[in-house]
C-alpha cells in the first residue's frame, strides 16, 4: 500500500467522524437547547442536508434522542481515548464525560423492554408490574439503567451491583437527584460474587463487560440469585453481515473487558449454567447488540 492510498483510506473514514459530530451537535442542540455559532449552524445544516436528515430530527421527542446523543459522545469519547491510550484494555475509566455518557446511552433499554421483549417473556411483564417485583442491575455503572427501570415501572425496585467505584459515585448522586434512593440499591460488587437466592425477577447480564475468566460464575451466581420463572437478558455485540462493522464491534468489546462472543457462543453459556428456553431475541442487522435470553425453571 503506498502513503497516498493510506492518505484516502484516513479520509474517507475522516469524513464519517465529521458527520457523526456534526449530528451529535444538532442533537444536542435539539435536546439540550445549546445555542449554536450562526456560522457552525449554517455548516451543520450543510451536512445534514447531505446526510439527507435535516427533517429526520422534526416531531422527534427530546427524551428519546437524549441516549441516541449520549452513544454518540460515548463513542467519539472511548474511540479518542483508545487513540491516545492503546495499551490500557478493560473498563478502567474514570472520566466523568465517558462514565456518565455510558449510562445515559443504556437508558434507551427499557423502552425497548417494555414494548416489545417482556410481552414475548412468559410472566415478564407481569412481574415487572407487581410490587414484589424485582430487576438485578449488573454493571449498573452510573445508573442511567437502573433509573429509567424504575421511572417506567413504577412499582418495580431495582439492586444495581458494580465492582467500579469510580461509577458508583456518580450513580449514587444520579439516584438522590432522581428521587429514587428508596427503590434503588446499589452495590459495590462483582457478578461472581453476588450471595443472593431467589431475589430478582429480571437480571440484566451485559456480557460485553464480563471478563472470560469470570463470565461461567457469575451465570452461576445469577441463576442462583433469580427467582424460579425468572429471566435473564444477556447482552453481547452483534457482529452483523458487516465485516468492518463486525470488526470494530469486536475491538469495542475487548476494550470494555469482554470477550468477543458471537450470539451463538453466549446461548451455550446460557445453557452451560442451567437456563431453559434460551434464544437469541430477533434484532435488526445493524443493532450494535444483541441480546440473549434464558429462564431459571
Amino acid at each position: 500500500m503506498t502513503i497516498g492510498a493510506v492518505r484516502d483510506l484516513v479520509m474517507r473514514l475522516n469524513v464519517s467522524t465529521g458527520a457523526l459530530a456534526a449530528l451529535g451537535v444538532a442533537l444536542e442542540k435539539q435536546v439540550r437547547g445549546v445555542p449554536l455559532d450562526p456560522a457552525i449552524k449554517t455548516e451543520i445544516d450543510h451536512v445534514l442536508a447531505a446526510l439527507e436528515a435535516t427533517e429526520m430530527l422534526d416531531g422527534v421527542d427530546p427524551a428519546e434522542l437524549k441516549p441516541v446523543l449520549a452513544e454518540i459522545r460515548m463513542t467519539l469519547l472511548l474511540d479518542a481515548k483508545l487513540l491516545l491510550c492503546p495499551t490500557s484494555g478493560g473498563w478502567a475509566h474514570t472520566e466523568a464525560e465517558i462514565l456518565q455518557s455510558t449510562g445515559e446511552a443504556s437508558a434507551a433499554f427499557p423502552f425497548l423492554l417494555k414494548q416489545t421483549i417482556a410481552p414475548r417473556l412468559e410472566g415478564l411483564a407481569k412481574r415487572l408490574e407487581s410490587p414484589d417485583g424485582v430487576f438485578l442491575d449488573v454493571g449498573v455503572g452510573v445508573g442511567g439503567l437502573s433509573i429509567a427501570m424504575a421511572r417506567l415501572w413504577p412499582l418495580l425496585r431495582v439492586v444495581g451491583i458494580d465492582p467500579w467505584r469510580p461509577a458508583l459515585a456518580i450513580a449514587r448522586e444520579n439516584v438522590r437527584m432522581a428521587g429514587l434512593h428508596t427503590r434503588i440499591e446499589l452495590r459495590e460488587q462483582a457478578a461472581q460474587e453476588l450471595s443472593d437466592t431467589q431475589a430478582f425477577d429480571l437480571v440484566f447480564f451485559p456480557g460485553f463487560f464480563i471478563a472470560e475468566a469470570v463470565v461461567g460464575a457469575a451465570l452461576e451466581c445469577v441463576h442462583r440469585a433469580l427467582r424460579p420463572g425468572g429471566w435473564i437478558l444477556f447482552g453481547t455485540q452483534n457482529p452483523g453481515p458487516d465485516a468492518l462493522a463486525a470488526s470494530v464491534a469486536r475491538l469495542r468489546t475487548v476494550l470494555w473487558g469482554g470477550h468477543p462472543r458471537t450470539p451463538g457462543e453466549a446461548e451455550a453459556l446460557l445453557n452451560q449454567a442451567g437456563f431453559i428456553q434460551v434464544q437469541a431475541l430477533p434484532s435488526g442487522s445493524t443493532a450494535r447488540a444483541a441480546r440473549i435470553v434464558g429462564r431459571r425453571s
